[in-house]
């Protein structure tokens, strides 16, 4: 796997770059501070997937930018940010970027997005997902189908009491319709919020039906 990390900051590349090579085999790994050296990397080495840091909101009229988004047309990016809006993944969707990860997500989470992204898909955060389901049309260019690499990350029981979740059913319920315990049908929903970064049962089963899961 051939990735190009792009971040001003060295630290943030560095350890970027160590959970990519502890992750994926013969992974070569090209780092740049600006989207200008991006754009060398590039014309000197082909490139699996660009991973974009942004500190704003980005600026399209940006010749780089422009620039940028024309190769991404033939590969993809994804755009790492701390300002995560319904506006900047508009953007993200108008410009043939595949996929917007906020920086404060897992380490397990940002590797699943790659790896959703390398296999095609598009990758979005859980209030992204919440607002594309209120406004409709968009929801539906960023949904996209997790490759089974990226399904392990939940087993097959919390695919279990995820559905059951979805069918509007209490932790009794589903205890008693898989016979487990109150308690363990807790912390399944407990780590079901945390690998999917929900902050409640409506919002997991909306990123689910978002990502196919369920």
């Amino acid at each position: 796997m051939r990735a190009l990390i792009v971040d001003r900051s060295e630290i943030c590349r560095s350890g970027l770059r160590l959970a990519l090579e502890n992750k994926f085999d013969d992974c070569f790994i090209c780092e740049a501070a600006s989207v200008e050296e991006a754009i060398t990397c590039l014309e000197d080495h082909e490139s699996d997937i660009v991973l974009l840091t942004m500190d704003r909101r980005i600026d399209m009229e940006d010749p780089a930018v422009i620039r940028l988004r024309d190769i991404a047309i033939k590969t993809p990016v994804l755009v790492v940010g701390d300002a995560v809006s319904p506006a900047s993944v508009k953007d993200v969707l108008r410009n043939n970027i595949r996929g917007f990860l906020d920086r404060s997500a897992s380490r397990d989470v940002t590797l699943a997005a790659i790896q959703l992204v390398l296999a095609g898909g598009q990758y979005f955060p859980p209030e992204v997902h919440e607002s594309f389901n209120r406004e409709g049309a968009p929801g539906r260019a960023a949904k996209a189908t997790f490759p089974d690499e990226i399904k392990q990350l939940l087993t097959p029981r919390q695919i279990q009491v995820l559905q059951a979740i979805s069918e509007g059913k209490s932790n009794k319920a589903i205890a008693d319709e898989l016979g487990i315990s109150p308690g363990t049908v807790k912390v399944h929903v407990s780590n079901l919020m945390k690998d999917l970064q929900a902050k409640n049962r409506t919002q997991a089963v909306s990123i689910a039906n978002n990502l196919q899961l369920i």
